[in-house]
């Protein structure tokens, strides 16, 4: 369904991006108050957009990706995507608005970081004007980058003074509110349907290793005896260490103190090979089992774990539940998206299993415990927990002056298409 644009057709989407810059850099496309947002810098946030997709895997530079209908109203992604940096041009100019209604101001210490990281750029890029050239693809040259700049600085220290650095203004019921709409607390019994691929000999035998880190082998030196070859030394393995061999001419190995060694990728971990088609029948009714058994019994669900958990299951896990754009392009992502969806639509206590590509997963819901996200055991869970809660009180606020902002929708409409803008990772 996907094709890739042709090098002619990338030639003319940076030429339409170029002429952009030179016919409209004087264009209004947002007004509000005094405050203002030009067809450049929304052509520049496009370019953000668009290079945020092709950093999580999105094929940007197809024409049909852009094309495609996403849902039953005909929306596409072009639409979906181009509505998103609507609303966030739409935020930027009310928040640049906010910014002086609450009489608020850089510092000079805040515009001088700003200016010191350009200054970086130009002197990368060689010149300004070198610089300015690179910008075209964005539709953008220094001076509307130092602008956006700006306003994002603006947005940080207005964000701070309303919520708090840390979110220390906001008021613990909206905390508990956002916490519970978007959050899942659930605990598992992983049953994987994969085994480690142990690593054998030359007989066939299974190698014991001293130790997890595979440094040596662990020979049965009490047992085993040596060899000499032919020459009359001591036989030794490939680490320079002296073999020793059972009375049947194999590997002596200390099983009793030994560690197994299991295959290695390159990049050192464990190689899998899945289990058979009949095992997998047997291990997913044993999941089915365990979650009809313990289903609405959480007592029971942790005697369950105990006898048939693995590390991870210890402790309660907290997954945000809210479906994120980006998931289908990243199996990790997409894998706790569906997961968190499924917990969501269950009661506390509920059981129920869910198919990863690493096996079965028997899931139990469990209660979301006051302030969990400010507990320390939980910061993995919870690293953007403020930063997102910010961010949605933001975003709610600005929404109440959108309607207020007069908008060029010709001007709106004339803005290039998304596959040919460039694709902007770097500003």
């Amino acid at each position: 369904m996907k094709k890739i644009i042709k090098y002619v057709s990338i030639l003319l989407c940076l030429i339409l991006c170029v002429s952009a810059v030179s016919s409209c850099s004087a264009q209004t496309l947002m007004s509000y108050e005094d405050k203002t947002v030009s067809v450049n810098m929304y052509e520049f946030l496009l370019s953000r957009m668009k290079g945020t997709l092709s950093y999580y895997g999105y094929n940007v530079d197809s024409e049909s990706f852009w094309m495609t209908v996403i849902s039953s109203d005909g929306t596409t992604w072009e639409d979906y995507f181009k509505d998103t940096v609507k609303k966030q041009a739409l935020n930027y100019i009310v928040a640049d608005r906010l910014f002086d209604v609450y009489e608020l101001e850089l510092t000079d210490a805040q515009t001088k970081i700003i200016d010191d990281k350009l200054d970086g750029y130009v002197k990368k890029a060689g010149s300004k004007t070198l610089f300015n050239e690179e910008l075209k693809q964005y539709g953008a040259n220094y001076d509307i980058l130092r602008e956006v700049y700006i306003i994002e600085a603006k947005i940080q220290v207005l964000k701070e003074h309303l919520f708090g650095k840390n979110g220390e203004r906001i008021g613990e019921q909206t905390k508990e509110e956002y916490f519970d709409e978007n959050y899942v607390a659930f605990k598992q019994i992983f049953l994987a349907t994969y085994d480690y691929i142990i690593d054998t000999d030359r007989f066939g035998d299974t190698v014991y290793y001293t130790d997890d880190k595979y440094t040596a082998i662990a020979y049965d030196k009490k047992n085993g005896v040596t060899k000499t070859d032919e020459f009359g030394k001591t036989v030794k393995d490939v680490l320079g260490n002296t073999e020793y061999y059972t009375a049947e001419g194999k590997i002596a190995y200390d099983k009793a103190n030994g560690v197994i060694g299991y295959l290695t990728n390159s990049d050192g971990d464990k190689v899998i090979e899945n289990v058979s088609s009949e095992k997998k029948s047997e291990i997913y009714d044993n999941a089915k089992k365990y979650s009809t058994v313990c289903n609405g019994n959480v007592a029971l669900f942790e005697e369950y774990i105990k006898l048939y958990g693995e590390g991870e299951s210890d402790g309660v896990i907290y997954l945000y539940a809210s479906e994120g754009y980006y998931a289908a392009q990243n199996d990790a992502v997409a894998y706790f998206d569906d997961m968190a969806e499924r917990l969501k639509g269950l009661d506390v206590g509920e059981c129920t299993v869910y198919e990863s590509s690493y096996g079965y997963h028997v899931l139990s819901r469990y209660d979301n415990e006051d302030g969990a996200y400010d507990l320390e055991e939980n910061e993995e869970f919870f690293e953007s927990f403020y930063e997102e809660l910010i961010a949605l009180l933001m975003d709610e606020m600005c929404a109440e002056y959108h309607d207020d902002v007069e908008i060029d929708e010709e001007l709106l409409d004339s803005i290039p298409k998304m596959y040919e803008i460039g694709s902007n990772i770097l500003y």
